[in-house]
């Protein structure tokens, strides 16, 4: 009688890992991903391949998204710039060390605030869990008074005309991505790409994901800067 080999441990390993990589079959697992719809509190990760260099590894946090357009601020590129400079008339600012975010390329005179409470302030509103957005400048000087440290400061911000958006998502420019708030309010802002591209590259290898299709269910809000 014929006697069998037995199977080696790193065998069993590779036969195991073939049945959960998501690196195995890798185009027939890509294409089994649904792709998340883009929302007010969702994340737009750039592709490795983004096409527009001014948001080449931005991660963009939609603050609206429906018929009428998108809007977002992008929150992992810190300016350098004080928000003390920006606002020299504030006097508490003086003493403080805020740095001002690059929000997008759109009405880069105005500044945004995200913020964070477990009631929103008048003059701001609900973004995604315990997330503000707010474009008042007495919200701010409320914060400053306060002494909080639980806001960001963007200039300017990005912003989609009537399925501009759906456009890119299409061509796969993006990734959607639930919202997270502690990486919103990152201290390393600039290790949050990495995380995420990282994420959604084990979903969305090479860009192989399913096709999006656009819908616009959710009404948008209208924003100006200080």
């Amino acid at each position: 009688m014929a006697r069998h080999k037995p199977v080696s441990l790193t065998a069993i390993v590779l036969l195991g890992w073939l049945a959960v990589s998501p690196f195995a079959f890798r185009p027939v697992a890509a294409q089994n991903v649904p792709q998340m719809k883009p929302a007010a509190g969702r994340f737009l990760v750039a592709n490795r391949r983004m096409r527009d260099s001014r948001f080449v590894k931005s991660v963009i946090l939609l603050v609206s998204y429906g018929e009428k357009g998108a809007m977002g601020l992008i929150v992992n590129q810190p300016s350098g710039v004080k928000l003390a400079e920006l606002l020299p008339d504030a006097d508490q600012l003086k003493d403080r060390g805020d740095t001002v975010y690059f929000g997008g390329p759109v009405a880069q005179d105005g500044i945004m605030l995200l913020l964070r409470a477990e009631t929103g302030p008048e003059g701001a509103e609900h973004v995604f869990a315990d997330v503000y957005v707010s474009p008042n400048r007495d919200v701010l000087d409320r914060l400053v008074a306060r002494d909080s440290d639980s806001f960001r400061s963007y200039l300017g911000y990005s912003g989609w005309a009537p399925g501009q958006l759906d456009h890119e998502l299409e061509r796969r420019d993006w990734h959607v991505t639930a919202g997270d708030a502690d990486l919103v309010f990152s201290p390393l802002p600039a290790s949050v790409w990495d995380k995420l591209i990282k994420q959604t590259d084990l979903l969305f290898a090479a860009g192989a994901g399913p096709r999006f299709t656009p819908h616009g269910d959710a009404g948008e809000r209208n924003h100006s800067g200080f």
